[in-house]
């Protein structure tokens, strides 16, 4: 059950600003309010939230964007703490996270370039 002050995942919403993580503030019945990156939080429905955790690091995935470096491995430690591993070559625990861009946040945002060739 999602509680007050977890994190969650929204991984699809109609509101393609409102993709990503964020902190549940308050919940009402099946609707939860979520802030996020804005002044105002989101509303939304339970069913939409993909993963939910009391812990941010939990909610990471592997392509996602942590402090501008792209993740590719993710793993726990032998005494059970989790870690990301990112592209810049940094091993990063809970302490560590200062900004997450979530893959669906990329791809929803991201402006692909299509080039023609040139003569």
């Amino acid at each position: 059950m999602i509680e007050i002050g977890e994190y969650v995942r929204i991984d699809n919403d109609f509101r393609l600003i409102a993709l990503g993580i964020g902190e549940v503030i308050r919940i009402n019945q099946d609707t939860i309010y979520v802030k996020m990156n804005f002044e105002l939080p989101f509303a939304f429905k339970i069913e939409n939230i993909a993963k939910h955790s009391k812990n941010l690091i939990d909610l990471i995935e592997v392509g996602d964007i942590v402090n501008n470096g792209y993740i590719y491995e993710i793993g726990n430690t032998e005494d059970g703490y989790k870690w990301v591993h990112n592209l810049n070559g940094l091993l990063l625990f809970k302490k560590d996270i200062k900004t997450i861009l979530t893959k669906e946040q990329y791809k929803q945002n991201c402006y692909t370039v299509e080039r023609k060739e040139e003569c």
